[in-house]
C-alpha cells in the first residue's frame, strides 16, 4: 500500500461533501505523520530487532488497533517511516531553496546543514539501521536505493542553480560525490565519534570541496 492509499475517499457530489472533510483529513495526515516519527526515533534509536508495532503505538499514545488503521503490518509501517525520512530531507533541501541568498549560499546552506546531520544521534542510528538491513532484506535496499537517488536529485537542483553550464552528467557524477564524502564523514565526526587528531577544520575542507565541484568545470 503506498503512503497515500490510507486517505478517506470521498464518493459524493462536491455539493454534498461533508464540510468538515478537510479538517478531518488534516487531522489524519497529523496523526499519520505523529505515528512515523515516533516510528522513525525509535527505529533510530532501538533498531529492527526492537521495533514493534506496540512500542510504536506506546510511544505515540495510541491504541494498537488506532496504529494499524493507519499502517495494518509492521512492514508497510517500516517501509512508510524510511520514505517519510527521505522525505524529510527533500523538504529541507526545497525551503533552503526559497530561502533569500543566492545559488551558491543555498547550496552551502544545505551541504552545512547535511554535515552537522550527521551528527545527530537518531540520523547515524537511522543510517547505520538502513544500511544494516539493506544488506540482508530486498525491499528495505530498493527504499534505500530510492532514499539516495532523491538525495542525489536534491544535490543536483542545488548543484544546476550554481552552474547551469554543468553537462548533466557531469553534475550527477558530482552529486554523488558530494553524498559521498558526506556520508563518509559520520564515520568519523557523525554522532559518538571522537574526532581523529589531526581532523581540525576538516568540515569546513569537506565544504570547500563541495563548492567547487558544484561550481567549477575544470577541478583537475
Amino acid at each position: 500500500m503506498s503512503i497515500g492509499s490510507n486517505r478517506m475517499s470521498v464518493s459524493a457530489p462536491p455539493q454534498t461533501q461533508d464540510r468538515h472533510y478537510p479538517m478531518k483529513r488534516a487531522g489524519h495526515e497529523r496523526r499519520r505523520n505523529d505515528i512515523l516519527e515516533t516510528a522513525r526515533v525509535l527505529l533510530s534509536e532501538e533498531g529492527y530487532e526492537s521495533f514493534s508495532m506496540r512500542r510504536v503505538a506506546s510511544g505515540a499514545g495510541i491504541h494498537l488497533k488506532t496504529l494499524q488503521h493507519y499502517f495494518p503490518s509492521k512492514e508497510q509501517l517500516i517501509q512508510s517511516t524510511l520514505e517519510f525520512t527521505d522525505a524529510l530531507y527533500t523538504s529541507t533541501a526545497e525551503a533552503i531553496k526559497s530561502n533569500r541568498g543566492s545559488p551558491v549560499e543555498h547550496f552551502e546552506e544545505y551541504i552545512r546543514y547535511l554535515l552537522e546531520d550527521d551528527k545527530n544521534r537518531q540520523t547515524a542510528g537511522f543510517f547505520y539501521q538502513l544500511w544494516a538491513q539493506a544488506h540482508v532484506d530486498a525491499k528495505t535496499n530498493r527504499v534505500m536505493e530510492k532514499i539516495y537517488r532523491n538525495h542525489i536529485g536534491n544535490l543536483e537542483r542545488l548543484m544546476q542553480a550554481i552552474n547551469p553550464d554543468l553537462p548533466d552528467e557531469t553534475r550527477r557524477q558530482r552529486a554523488v560525490i558530494v553524498a559521498a564524502l558526506i556520508e563518509g564523514l559520520m564515520l568519523f565526526v557523525g554522532y559518538g565519534k571522537k574526532s581523529p587528531a589531526n581532523a581540525k577544520g576538516i568540515e569546513e575542507q569537506t565544504l570547500s570541496l563541495c563548492r567547487n565541484l558544484a561550481r567549477n568545470a575544470d577541478i583537475g
